[in-house]
């Protein structure tokens, strides 16, 4: 029996001498797998082990996870014209609100965590939640009784905080466009037009103008690499080699490679860094963080990805480092990772027919993942490309430079449309159009 005792003892201590050397090592090398509680949302999987960056130092409060949640996403609530903010409930008239649905908290309705009742867009509180405030809809407005308060936003209408998809006077004026519009386009990109315009007298570099040798590298790659270059937007917009190789560099790591790029490219840096492609590189995240966890990999993604998709992601992941093919960036460098349906089936998609016979009218991954979009005048590629990707209603400005708004609205709504990449013909007629039609008659009758 004494024997017995001193076994388990023993056995007790180094079972604990090992959870400890464990913890100590998660601790040490900054990772805190083991003190997940739970996955994480789709959103933030790539950033869980950040945890100070939500959670301060464990002990910070509501307050400081409220601002953390904002430090990422009150632009984007800008943008939006949040139909829900904050700042709604902080008016005494909506205190009893509160009691239902505290909406004063991000994690009210986004709780990390909990993947067991995590559902699309990371919202962990049941699909009929809007009934706590609206259950009189119908009183108000007679053409929705009868809609379930579980399909507010799940059939494709309302977004909790983003409603422009359904702002009526913009519907209202394109109701009857047709589906698609004769002048089909995606804007042009002006930022090279523009460069060249301020730059009047420059010419372009040549072959012969690189200023940078490389004794290490043998004289077939360094030519092959010479005429990539020179037949790239960088020579023809007087960007030598030493612009990017300072000091005859010739290995970068990853997050050197956005750091570099960035320092020309800010626009570009500060999109692409608040997407799920650069997300790791993002100035909000602790700089310890992005120093020891490194870029994303498509292995790590919650997506389907190509077996061989194994890169870690950097702007020379699309671009390259040399040659900046714009158009293998737009589609081949998309289709290299992922294998998701959508992505399979656009290959035989009218879309990509059409981007094939001509670039300029046709529609590639990038041309609606990474929208074009005008700033002060300029169009420029927004590279955060979750942006516009969810709720797919974002899509809809993309859609629009080539497509009616209803034939649009219907496309987006019709999930098989969506995985087979818009290959079949889209039905006739939306339901949120039949009831602006009869909101539209019934102010005629009443006038």
């Amino acid at each position: 029996m004494k024997n017995y005792k001193f076994k388990f003892w023993h056995y007790g201590l180094v079972v604990t001498l090992i959870v400890a050397a464990l913890i100590t090592y998660n601790l040490e090398a900054s990772d805190k797998s083991f003190f997940l509680s739970g996955e994480t949302s789709h959103g933030h999987h790539q950033i869980e082990l950040a945890c100070t960056t939500c959670h301060g130092d464990g002990f910070a409060g509501q307050d400081f996870m409220q601002q953390a949640c904002l430090n990422c996403h009150a632009e984007e609530l800008v943008q939006a014209n949040d139909s829900h903010p904050r700042t709604k409930f902080l008016d005494p008239r909506n205190a009893g609100l509160l009691a239902h649905l505290d909406a004063r908290l991000c994690v009210s309705c986004h709780t990390e965590h909990k993947p067991e009742i995590t559902h699309e867009m990371g919202v962990t509180l049941a699909g009929d939640f809007c009934v706590h405030c609206h259950s009189d809809i119908a009183e108000n407005r007679p053409s929705h009784a009868g809609f379930g308060f579980d399909t507010c936003a799940s059939a494709g209408c309302h977004n909790y905080h983003d409603n422009r998809f359904l702002y009526e006077d913009f519907l209202a004026e394109r109701i009857n466009t047709p589906d698609l519009l004769a002048n089909a386009q995606l804007p042009l990109r002006t930022l090279v037009s523009e460069w060249q315009k301020t730059h009047p007298d420059s010419r372009p570099l040549s072959a012969h103008d690189m200023d940078m040798e490389i004794e290490s590298v043998a004289p077939e790659t360094l030519t092959g690499i010479q005429h990539a270059w020179a037949d790239s937007t960088h020579a023809l917009t007087n960007t030598n080699c030493s612009s990017c190789h300072v000091d005859n560099q010739t290995e970068f790591t990853s997050a050197e490679i956005v750091t570099m790029c960035g320092g020309c490219h800010t626009e570009q840096r500060e999109t692409f860094t608040q997407g799920k492609h650069g997300l790791r590189f993002s100035s909000q995240l602790p700089e310890e963080f992005r120093r020891t966890v490194g870029a994303m990999s498509p292995v790590a993604a919650q997506i389907a990805m190509q077996p061989a998709a194994s890169t870690e992601l950097s702007c020379t992941s699309c671009h390259g480092a040399h040659e900046l093919d714009m158009r293998f960036a737009a589609v081949e460098a998309c289709l290299g990772c992922h294998d998701d349906e959508h992505s399979r089936n656009y290959r035989a998609s009218a879309h990509f027919k059409a981007w094939q016979s001509d670039a300029t009218e046709g529609v590639s991954c990038a041309g609606c993942h990474l929208p074009r979009e005008e700033n002060n005048g300029r169009i420029a590629i927004n590279h955060n490309q979750n942006h516009n990707l969810q709720p797919n209603e974002k899509m809809l400005p993309v859609c629009l430079s080539c497509h009616g708004v209803e034939f649009s609205v219907a496309a987006l709504a019709d999930e098989h449309q969506l995985k087979s990449n818009f290959r079949s013909p889209v039905s006739k007629g939306h339901d949120t159009f039949n009831l602006i039609r009869d909101r539209i008659a019934r102010i005629k009758t009443n006038k």
